[in-house]
């Protein structure tokens, strides 16, 4: 005799509608107080300092992100850094590279990233054209189906939907992208929560032809179903180089300006920042802790000199307490102590905290204090 399947017992409600209508269609209603434990579980991944304090922590599970801005303003480095953070915390990554313009440097120029643990999704010699269909579907079986993923769509701009790739190049072909987009998020808007999936849309801007005189002058590609989607929506609206010594020095990178629009970590909307993108290595923490501590004069200027005076100030904090005593500072002599955290250039006090890291966690604390 077939042996008899063991029902799956449902909480009950005092509302005797809601037990009908569970047990009728499945468990699909939760008390609110359950609904928001649920939320409260997810975690909160960082990116860099200045991002995680514009974006009130960092980049939330269960949720869709946004990145757009120019072309080579850091969007591909900042997406595949935060993907080295996530796998540290466990996290499975898909890398979609639609563009198909990934090179050695997006991979070797990421510190700490395993590439050997990196799904890449790509047009290969046995699948040389891949369409947004392709894409998209593959995409949605991986949210559904593959826990702790961080998922990079890069770029969702490029994203060719299978009508326009067939034939000849021609005039006279509607865009389907948008209602694919469409289409593939109404299907995976609970997914993602579900999963608590990070999914990583990066997308480009392009002109703004609504004729508006009050409107800007570049928007989002792809779509509106993209924005609405996006938990967290982060613009680089410029970026600037970063030369050592500044303005007349070596080119070691460039910094990225970008407007925080919303932040699924519940970061206040519409907040600026600054990211320093150093070359070879991805974020340089350490030089945007300096920059922020700096603004909060817990880094102090003289001329060319800076002194972190928050360590100083603090020199009985069990952690600067140690510090001083294993670089055997005497800890009554206020001139060597003073002298200890002095530097001359920012760039030395960057070095300094690269290889004292229990003083930028010390000084990152600190600014954490004050911001969030």
């Amino acid at each position: 005799m077939a042996k008899k399947t063991k029902k799956t017992e449902v909480a009950k409600s005092d509302n005797p509608v809601t037990n009908i209508i569970n047990k009728k269609y499945g468990r699909i209603v939760q008390s609110g107080s359950a609904v928001l434990e649920s939320l409260e579980n997810f975690k909160t991944i960082g990116i860099s300092p200045a991002l995680d304090i514009a974006l009130g922590g960092g980049l939330r599970e269960g949720s869709c992100v946004v990145m757009t801005g120019d072309p080579k303003t850091g969007k591909t480095t900042t997406a595949l850094y935060f993907a080295a953070k996530a796998q540290k915390e466990g996290k499975n990554v898909v890398y979609l590279n639609t563009e198909g313009r990934l090179t050695k440097e997006n991979f070797k120029g990421i510190k700490d990233l395993d590439i050997g643990a990196i799904e890449v999704m790509q047009a290969t010699d046995e699948e040389p054209i891949v369409p947004a269909e392709k894409y998209l579907n593959a995409l949605e079986s991986y949210i559904k189906q593959t826990p702790d993923l961080v998922a990079i769509v890069d770029s969702t701009s490029n994203m060719v939907p299978k009508d326009e790739i067939e034939g000849e190049i021609r005039t006279g072909v509607r865009n389907a992208l948008p209602r694919l987009l469409s289409m593939f998020f109404k299907r995976i808007s609970g997914d993602v929560s579900r999963m608590k999936a990070i999914v990583i849309f990066i997308t480009h801007n392009i002109a703004n032809t609504g004729g508006s005189r009050w409107a800007p002058s570049k928007m989002a590609d792809c779509g509106n179903m993209l924005q609405y989607q996006a938990g967290t929506n982060m613009v680089i609206t410029h970026r600037g180089k970063w030369e050592v010594p500044k303005d007349s020095g070596q080119h070691v990178g460039q910094v990225a300006n970008w407007l925080i629009k919303t932040s699924a970590a519940g970061g206040t909307p519409l907040k600026t920042t600054e990211s320093w993108i150093r070359y070879g290595v991805g974020i340089d923490e350490c030089q945007e802790i300096s920059q922020i501590a700096s603004e909060f004069a817990m880094i102090e200027r003289s001329g060319a000199w800076y002194t972190i005076t928050c360590a100083i100030d603090n020199k009985e904090d069990p952690v600067i307490k140690s510090w001083l005593i294993d670089n055997e500072v005497d800890l009554e002599d206020e001139e060597a102590i003073t002298k200890a955290f002095k530097f001359q250039g920012m760039e030395k006090v960057t070095n300094f905290l690269e290889t004292n890291e229990t003083i930028t966690q010390f000084l990152y604390e600190q600014i954490r204090e004050v911001l969030l």
